[in-house]
């Protein structure tokens, strides 16, 4: 996230618009993880055909 926009959302945490801020982050964060799930998963699969097939790919 862009730092500017990260300070401008500090800033306003401390408003009454911490609501929709904390639902935003969220939301980011909810995101980040299924991303960083997906990833690990992709390289795990990789991983594995790189183990079980790698006399195929030389």
């Amino acid at each position: 996230m862009n730092k500017s926009l990260e300070a401008l959302l500090d800033i306003l945490s401390w408003t009454p618009l911490v609501r929709f801020i904390r639902t935003y982050r969220l939301q980011q964060l909810n995101q980040r993880t299924i991303e960083l799930r997906l990833s690990e998963k992709i390289d795990s699969v990789f991983e594995t055909i790189l183990k079980r097939h790698s006399d195929m790919l030389s």
